[in-house]
């Protein structure tokens, strides 16, 4: 499932974005990195941990955090349409910073409740 995600971000990250509908919010995009790589970190963070990994967590928003500078650079020097925009990698961290803390503190109250 991770994997395929991955994919898929990777895909509609790169794609010529003329041909989706636009949002009418002023930096609506933020929102949805944000979302989008939340997301991404939520979902690699479960598939690590169901594989016994003992750093799920970091090694989620690791991947989370250098694949979101990865395709913000692929969409700078690949596409066309699309441009690399430092803004969309903080939005990016802020989502994954977001689940992140969402994260320790479900993990922190799971083991006191135990």
């Amino acid at each position: 499932m991770a994997l395929i995600y991955t994919i898929a971000l990777a895909v509609l990250s790169l794609i010529n974005s003329n041909k989706i509908p636009n949002i009418e919010i002023d930096n609506s995009d933020k929102f949805f990195h944000a979302i989008a790589y939340g997301l991404l970190c939520l979902i690699w963070y479960l598939a690590l941990k169901a594989n016994n990994f003992s750093k799920a967590l970091l090694m989620a928003v690791s991947i989370a955090v250098v694949y979101g500078i990865i395709i913000e650079v692929l969409q700078g020097t690949l596409t066309d349409a699309r441009l690399a925009d430092g803004y969309d990698i903080l939005a990016n961290c802020i989502g994954v910073a977001f689940i992140s803390v969402f994260l320790m503190i479900r993990n922190k109250t799971h083991i006191k409740n135990i």
